[in-house]
């Protein structure tokens, strides 16, 4: 028997172990995983490198209409966006449908699969936002379903996204029939206002008092209030961006009680600190993101989070908004970096094991998020596929990264450890410092629930 493809001589990482073997591809899927495979049509050599699954996000923007006030867009579409992915060696993103409020969902959703289109290099996914209270919304529900996407977003912050908890419950005892996933961002806004309001009155405005207008007990008790909702409809349920220990706590409390909960931190979360809005530029501007980035010692409790498996995913929310000339939207990118940071700082830091940093970004984004193919080495799995040189030291200046966004979020920071070669579904994408697919071959991905 041959092969499409071989990857020989590579040490193998996945969720559960590291072993040397081979990888050997047949007809985009990977067909065995051993020592002394039949040759391949072709051959790659991964000598000296991890071969790995390859990375799934699971919270992007691109393309992104953006929150109000904000009169700007997102620098990356999905062209863009994701054949930087592709450099950071991601094989899968999943992004946002909008629908306006009043707007159809099914409507909302056929005008964002419209935006991928022909465009997206790798393969893809869809959230669909729930903006709109009208309860017509909410039995919109199962016809979205029934369209390859189980789950749905629901937030508790932002004019023009909050819904009232009413919404909010009754969106999820719909997302629970069809056993689909709510993801929610939690945050008091009640909570931010009456402080926002407070610190302005003193003239402490702008990026470095955020965290003060957003405490972590008002995002704790979002995230405890939302897990109660879900527990009431029977509703599987993933909080996005967890920002602080008192959040993932209450997650973790969920999880010993047996509740279908997860939690996400993003990457951003788990590198920089409150200091970094701290500076007074524009790109300072840009980090004042929602829930804030909090001092250090609330970026070490979601490490420990992380490696007590309290929180369960990194994703990069990558959000690369365009800067005018007195101001900067928030929005951190991260789409191309997140597995060489969490690489650098969770593995080469002592913090995680190899298995850990596959399972955070690639194995368990597959499974929470019902991307059955994805995101494991196994046979009649996507041959999505990574091959990560361990010494390989970058660093992510916008010169070295692939995303239209004119600046780095991570600029300055030196990674140990990046992609040199990602496969998608038996594919070479990504080769030798270059882009070597084809235009707009990525597939939409219609998920399980």
């Amino acid at each position: 028997m041959s092969y499409d493809l071989v990857v020989r001589g590579g040490l193998v990482v996945s969720a559960s172990g590291v072993f040397d073997a081979d990888v050997a591809v047949a007809g985009g899927r990977i067909a065995a995983v051993g020592a002394g495979l039949a040759p391949g049509a072709h051959e790659l050599d991964a000598s000296g490198l991890y071969v790995v699954p390859g990375a799934i996000d699971g919270h992007v923007h691109l393309n992104d209409p953006t929150f109000p006030p904000h009169a700007t867009f997102t620098a990356d579409d999905f062209a863009t966006g994701t054949r930087a992915a592709a450099f950071g060696g991601v094989t899968t993103v999943i992004d946002f449908a909008q629908p306006e409020v009043g707007q159809p969902l099914l409507d909302g959703l056929d005008a964002r699969l419209a935006d991928a289109a022909g465009e997206a290099v790798i393969d893809y996914a869809l959230h669909l936002n729930v903006r709109d209270p009208d309860p017509a919304r909410a039995e919109e529900i199962p016809g979205v379903f029934a369209r390859g996407v189980p789950s749905f977003k629901l937030y508790m912050s932002y004019p023009g996204y909050r819904i009232p908890d009413e919404a909010i419950f009754r969106a999820m005892c719909r997302i629970a029939e069809g056993e689909g996933l709510a993801v929610l961002h939690a945050e008091n806004d009640d909570v931010i206002a009456v402080r926002s309001a407070a610190l302005a009155a003193q003239g402490r405005t702008g990026p470095r008092w955020l965290a003060e207008a957003c405490p972590p007990e008002g995002e704790a008790e979002a995230v405890h209030r939302a897990i109660a909702l879900a527990g009431l409809a029977r509703a599987r349920l993933l909080v996005f961006h967890l920002s602080c220990g008192e959040a993932a706590r209450e997650v973790a409390l969920a999880k010993r009680a047996g509740r279908a909960v997860w939690g996400e931190v993003t990457s951003h979360g788990l590198v920089f600190d409150a200091a970094v809005r701290e500076t007074g530029d524009l790109r300072a501007q840009s980090f004042a993101v929602r829930p804030p980035i909090r001092e250090a010692p609330q970026r070490e409790a979601l490490w420990s989070a992380l490696v007590r498996g309290e929180i369960d995913i990194v994703s990069s929310d990558h959000c690369p908004r365009v800067a005018r000339e007195d101001s900067h939207p928030a929005g951190v990118s991260g789409i191309e970096t997140r597995l060489a940071l969490v690489h650098h700082f969770g593995v080469g830091g002592g913090v995680i094991d190899l298995p850990r940093w596959v399972e955070v970004c690639a194995s368990a984004p597959a499974r929470i998020h019902g991307l059955d193919r994805k995101g494991r080495l196994e046979p009649g799995a996507d041959a999505d596929i990574v091959l990560f040189d361990p010494l390989r030291e970058v660093e992510l200046s916008p010169q070295a990264l692939h995303s239209a966004l004119p600046f780095s979020s991570y600029e300055g920071i030196v990674v140990r450890g990046f992609p040199v070669v990602t496969i998608s579904r038996g594919e070479v994408i990504v080769q030798g410092g270059e882009f070597v697919g084809a235009a707009g071959r990525g597939r939409f991905v219609e998920r399980g629930r």
